[in-house]
Order: structure tokens, then C-alpha cells, then sequence
């Protein structure tokens, strides 16, 4: 039934066909490489090792429904990691936390029951320190506020910024490349009627450098020079508006 439900949820979030369908030797890889990271820095980087010892071992003993157990939902969780963003912090991760948990309480030796479980505690301190810190959506929100900044101008900002930071007049920069020229039409069109344009650091690096939550996607760490905005502001003049020492990811701009 676990299974069951978690399947569900997928279709749901992202249709049947766009699960199941076009699957490639890419998809197989991302899958590995989404699902490793998850578990290091969402877990404990022992728990792939782990994983596998136990899986193993269950096999070898033919522990069928400790087997079936472990596909229940792992499944749901390799599936997801098709997709390039991999949902690091929390969502997808939780779909296998109460299976993990189970599988961590039937290791038999208790030494490394208990490496395991500190671990995941050791693991889990970067991210608990990140967020005690400001939410990161008021800092960006702040940082807009200092602006000059007109209902009669335009603000480009990135898709992960979108949920906090909503605007009449702003746009946002994802992965389509129609919305994407939409967005260079626009700002072109409100340059020519000599309003002023502002755009966040995280729109111009896009999918590059981009904030989950408090900490920055790990998958996301990566060559700048082939953002989406990248060729299009080549020849635009960038002035930095607003910025925040501590976090210079958050820098506002105005292309002139």
C-alpha cells in the first residue's frame, strides 16, 4: 500500500506519461547521481554504503519482505531523481525517511547502529545552523525594498525566488526557452521606453546558484557561463543596486 501511494503522489505531481516516458541511459544517471546526494547530505554519507551492505545481506538470506519493505520506498524515491533538480532538502528525501528508519533499527550490530545514528546527527548540523539564521526571503525581500523601484519598472528575479518574492511587474526566469524570450522581449521593450530594469543575482546565474530554502541546491553549484540569461546580458551593462555582504548570491542589479 506504501507504494501504492507514493506512485500516486508522483503521477499526480507529474503525470503518468512524464514518469514513464523517453527514458534514456541520462535518466539512469541522474537517477544515481540525484539519489546518492540526497542520502549523503540529506542523511549520513555512510548511508549508501550502508544501504547496499544491508540490501545484500537480505538478499543472500532471501528476506523477501524486508526486500519488499525496502522497494516500497525506495521505488517512488529513485523515481523522482529522474528529474534534474532532485528535490535535496526535504520532500523527495522524506519519502524514504520512516523506510531508513526502520531498516537503520534491524541492524543488528549495535556499533554500527549507533555510527549511523550519529552520523545523520553530525549531518544534520549544517543545515539546523542554516536555519536559525534570517529566512532567506526576507533578506531578498529587504535587499528589493532599497531600490528605486517603480511600479512602472521591471524586476527580473529566478523561478526559486518566485513562491516568497511576488511583484506586479516582476518576471521570472525558468528552464523554457519561450518564457525565456518572453522575458528578453520585455525587458528590451521597457529599456526602449527608458523605464529601469533590475535583476536579482540568482535570475542572472539561473539554474545556477540557486537558494533552496536556506542553503544553496547542491546540484546547482556549477558553471555560470552557461546560465540562461547568459548570452543575452553578454553586451548589457550590469550596476550593482543592493547588496548583502554575507550573501553575495543576493545582489540586485540594473541593466543599462
Amino acid at each position: 500500500m506504501t507504494l501504492i501511494k507514493h506512485l500516486i503522489k508522483l503521477i499526480s505531481l507529474y503525470g503518468f506519461e512524464n514518469i514513464f516516458k523517453s527514458w534514456s541511459i541520462i535518466d539512469i544517471v541522474r537517477i544515481i547521481r540525484n539519489s546518492l546526494l540526497i542520502m549523503i547530505n540529506g542523511y549520513s554519507f555512510l548511508l549508501p554504503l550502508l544501504i547496499v551492505v544491508i540490501f545484500i545481506n537480505w538478499i543472500r538470506n532471501k528476506n523477501w519482505p524486508e526486500i519488499i519493505f525496502f522497494f516500497s520506498f525506495f521505488i517512488p524515491f529513485f523515481l523522482t531523481g529522474r528529474f534534474w533538480y532532485g528535490g535535496l532538502y526535504g520532500r523527495y528525501g522524506s519519502f524514504i525517511a520512516y523506510g531508513l528508519a526502520l531498516m537503520i533499527a534491524l541492524i543488528p550490530n549495535r556499533i554500527i547502529y549507533y555510527l549511523m545514528i550519529i552520523s545523520i546527527i553530525i549531518a544534520f548540523i549544517p543545515t539546523f545552523i542554516a536555519y536559525q539564521k534570517s529566512p532567506i526571503p526576507l533578506i531578498q525581500k529587504k535587499l528589493i525594498s532599497q531600490i528605486d523601484f517603480t511600479n512602472k519598472d521591471l524586476i527580473i528575479l529566478s523561478d526559486y525566488q518566485r513562491p516568497q518574492l511576488t511583484y506586479p511587474n516582476g518576471l521570472y526566469i525558468n528552464g523554457n526557452d519561450e518564457e525565456t524570450k518572453t522575458v528578453e522581449k520585455k525587458i528590451l521593450m521597457t529599456l526602449k521606453n527608458n523605464r529601469k530594469v533590475f535583476i536579482s543575482q540568482q535570475a542572472i546565474t539561473f539554474p545556477y546558484w540557486q537558494y533552496d530554502g536556506q542553503q544553496i541546491h547542491i546540484i546547482s553549484k556549477k558553471n555560470t557561463g552557461k546560465s540562461v540569461l547568459n548570452q543575452f546580458l553578454h553586451n548589457k551593462k550590469l550596476i550593482k543596486v543592493a547588496v548583502e555582504e554575507k550573501y553575495p548570491f543576493f545582489s540586485i542589479y540594473q541593466i543599462r
